[in-house]
């Protein structure tokens, strides 16, 4: 893992955020400017390596007593492979208005509510998660394969006005997922 020292201004200002579950938003303020259709061409002052947020969603950065840790972004790009598959995660994972340059991996993981909401990524994999909350994906663009193979979802799963394409694949492959919610 990178040092404190190493982050960059906007993941400092996540890895501060986390313990208290505080939103950072790296948002512009105009439409266009903040469609992550654009994504890609987003700089500097809106990226996060996915290195340092698989870190914190691990827990890296331990929260005072009494604190509610939470993971919540809006407006980022998030480059390299957000692994978070066989984690215990204890806390809400919030994405808003992102782009990821690689699918997220839940692969195994077993977690509280996950949203993604109005974001860009090239498919999910949550093949055995067990999510104890909500699935949130509303209105977002999901370009390859969403594997909910033999998952378990205990709250909600929303996809409401939320866009699933494959070219030559399942874009939702959900066999043996139960439904709890």
């Amino acid at each position: 893992m990178l040092s404190y020292e190493e982050l960059t201004p906007p993941e400092r200002e996540l890895w501060d955020a986390f313990p208290e579950g505080r939103q950072v938003d790296l948002r512009v303020g105009t439409p266009s400017g903040d469609d992550p259709a654009g994504g890609s061409d987003w700089g500097p002052e809106r990226t996060l390596r996915a290195a340092v947020v698989t870190a914190l969603a691990r827990g890296g950065n331990a929260a005072p007593p009494g604190a509610v840790t939470a993971l919540r972004v809006a407006g980022a790009r998030i480059t390299g492979h957000l692994d978070l598959a066989g984690a215990e995660i204890d806390h809400v994972l919030w994405f808003e208005g992102c782009w990821f340059e690689e699918g997220p991996s839940l692969y195994g993981a077993a977690t509280r509510t996950i949203g993604i909401i109005g974001s860009r990524a090239p498919g999910m994999d949550a093949t055995l998660a067990r999510i104890e909350g909500t699935l949130n994906l509303q209105r977002s663009v999901l370009h390859g394969t969403v594997s909910l193979m033999r998952a378990r979802i205990a709250g909600e799963l929303k996809l409401s006005e939320t866009m699933l394409s494959a070219s030559d694949q399942w874009a939702l492959f959900a066999g043996g997922l139960v439904m709890e919610g």
